[in-house]
Formats: structure tokens, C-alpha cells, sequence
């Protein structure tokens, strides 16, 4: 009787064990479709790769790129973003066009993202979760310039006189990134693609361009503060 009921113990603890095993989760399950519980991710900071500008005939120019961000999750895996760039001027340079411009150049971002591979890299210990990992992006994106032209001598106003120029470039882009968590409220955001934009000879200083379309580039560096 006591060998029967030891038997019937184990039977009973070796189903319940299978049960929970098939009933348990995988990385791929636990990903799949779920909603991260903070959908909005807030971020400001600087974006290494605009501090170097084309000042034209002046060369490069340097700027203090401040950069804001905002990305909300519709999932852990795809998520919609905005972005805007806004690179200061440095008082040291004196260019013939933009010197005067408080912010010479700008950019402003709006698009989708998946991050992809998200259960692997869980099954690797690696970073993952929301708004962790490498990603896809289709971004609407707008570059903005802004130039000083010299009209004169005002005899009116008994100085010379400046009109300021505003040009903007628009593009739709295909990007492929990284965003890394630094720590609890730091993190680190590349990403660089390829997309198509309007002419941009404007945006070029002295060039111009008979096509339509032109092929453009984006690259992003980041480094944020972001809760």
C-alpha cells in the first residue's frame, strides 16, 4: 500500500512538472505583442555627428547640436518617434553667410521603428525591452538652413543691412540603428540610411542640380538623457 502511494506521488509530481513546463513562457512568447508598461520615452541631448557643418567656402563650421526626442511604444517591438535637431552657432566663426545666424542649421525627424531580434537577444542576456536593441526606421525627415545675405550700406538706418534666408530640404529615409540604455537614465542612439530628397541646391554652397530628386543621407549620434 505504501509502494502504491509513493508511485501515485511521483506520477501526480512528474505531470504537474510537464504541465508547467509546456505552460511556461518562452523569450519569444513574452515578447510577442506584449505593451511595455512605460510607452513614452522622453530624451534630450547632443547629437555628435551635426557638431561638424559644411560652411562652405569657410570650411567647416562648428555647432552645439542639441538634439530632443520623444518615442512611444506600441509594442516592444515597434514604436513611433519624433525628433528635432537644433545646432547652435559658435560665436567664433564669422562666415559671410551664416554668421549671424543664431541657428544656422536644423533638422527635424518623424517616423516608425522595429526593433527586430528582440527574443534573441534575450536568450543571449543581451540588452532588449522597450526601446533597447537594434532597429528598422522609415523616418520623414527635414533639413533646415539658414543664411545671411549682405544688401549694403543703409543710408535709412545709416548701417549696413542683413537679409536672413531660410531653405529646407525634405526627404523620406531608410534607416538602420542602434539604442542603448547608459546606465538608468542615459542612452545611446546611432543610426545612419539612405533615402530620397528634393534637389538640394539650395542647401549647397554655389552648386546646383538639375534632377529632381536627389539620393540623401542620414547619420545620427547620440548621446541623451532620457526618463
Amino acid at each position: 500500500m505504501r509502494c502504491s502511494s509513493l508511485l501515485l506521488t511521483l506520477a501526480m509530481t512528474s505531470v504537474a512538472t510537464a504541465s508547467s513546463a509546456q505552460l511556461a513562457p518562452t523569450p519569444s512568447d513574452s515578447l510577442k505583442g506584449t505593451v511595455p508598461s512605460d510607452r513614452l520615452l522622453l530624451k534630450v541631448g547632443l547629437n555628435a555627428a551635426r557638431i561638424l557643418r559644411n560652411g562652405g567656402y569657410y570650411g567647416l563650421a562648428s555647432r552645439v547640436p542639441l538634439s530632443f526626442g520623444a518615442e512611444y511604444a506600441l509594442s516592444s517591438r515597434f514604436t513611433l518617434y519624433s525628433q528635432l535637431d537644433t545646432d547652435f552657432g559658435v560665436p567664433t566663426y564669422k562666415g559671410y553667410y551664416e554668421g549671424n545666424v543664431v541657428v544656422p542649421t536644423a533638422a527635424l525627424g518623424i517616423g516608425a521603428r522595429y526593433y527586430y531580434n528582440q527574443a534573441g537577444r534575450a536568450r543571449h542576456n543581451r540588452a532588449h525591452g522597450s526601446f533597447v536593441g537594434n532597429y528598422l526606421a522609415a523616418e520623414a525627415h527635414l533639413e533646415m538652413q539658414q543664411r545671411v545675405y549682405y544688401n549694403g550700406y543703409s543710408p535709412v538706418l545709416q548701417h549696413n543691412s542683413y537679409d536672413t534666408h531660410s531653405y529646407y530640404a525634405p526627404s523620406l529615409n531608410l534607416v538602420w540603428g542602434m539604442q542603448r540604455r547608459l546606465g538608468r537614465s542615459f542612452l545611446f542612439d546611432f543610426n545612419a540610411g539612405l533615402g530620397l530628397g528634393a534637389s538640394r541646391s539650395d542647401l549647397n554652397f554655389g552648386g546646383y542640380s538639375s534632377g529632381a530628386l536627389n539620393l540623401s543621407t542620414q547619420f545620427n549620434l547620440g548621446i541623451y538623457f532620457g526618463r
